[in-house]
């Protein structure tokens, strides 16, 4: 907390477990789906118009895990979305493009933070409220196994995935709860690649 305005990042949301590992060539959700392990639902009426809220109240999400890619590059998306369904996507709210894999790696880790900013709140149902996002996703080896040369570039440091444009201006009905989830998509099940979400965090920042 500031102590200046009273605003706070507050932790909405820490997944209390590990996502059930994705391995299909579809898009399958990475993060909490289980009764075990629920998604979260941002509450209803989150973005409206009320002391703390209205344009510019933001989300924050932090998350990763790992993957696993067998002798056959494939490629793979991150997609974030609000869905109003658990476990089907809704509104895209940020997205990766398909970034190709190098074969034969094991327990890769990958981390990402996005940033939602309200731009327009909505009124009433529909989609009519509209946030702007920004985020990347870092892809490296792990399991303390990167020890890289300082001021030397190579395979053992993290390489980041930008996400931006097109993700502004996304729309989303701010009267219904919206689930926060993760989903990864695989171009081919050749290889059998597979990827685990172990961390998911979301935070309210203001």
């Amino acid at each position: 907390m500031s102590f200046l305005t009273g605003t706070q990042a507050e932790l909405l949301y820490a997944m209390p477990a590990s996502g059930t590992a994705v391995t299909a060539a579809s898009i399958t959700v990475l993060s909490g789906s289980t009764n075990a392990n629920p998604a979260f639902q941002l509450p209803a009426n989150f973005f409206s118009q009320v002391s703390g809220s209205g344009p510019g109240k933001s989300l924050l999400l932090k998350g990763g895990g790992w993957y696993t890619v067998g002798t056959t590059a494939v490629t793979d998306v991150l997609t974030f979305g609000l869905d109003t369904t658990r476990g089907t996507l809704g509104t895209t709210l940020a997205k990766t493009g398909a970034w190709t894999t190098v074969i034969s790696q094991s327990n890769v880790a990958f981390e990402f933070e996005i940033l939602a900013t309200l731009t327009v709140p909505g009124q009433g149902g529909g989609n009519n409220a509209s946030v702007n996002a920004l985020g990347h996703v870092l892809i490296g080896q792990a399991n303390n196994a990167a020890n890289p040369t300082l001021q030397t570039v190579g395979a053992q440091w993290a390489t980041p995935i930008m996400i931006g444009t097109p993700q502004t201006a996304v729309t989303f009905d701010p009267t219904a709860g919206q689930y926060v989830e993760v989903f990864n998509t695989w171009s081919a099940t050749t290889g059998a690649p597979t990827a685990t979400l172990t961390n998911f965090y979301v935070f309210g920042l203001n």
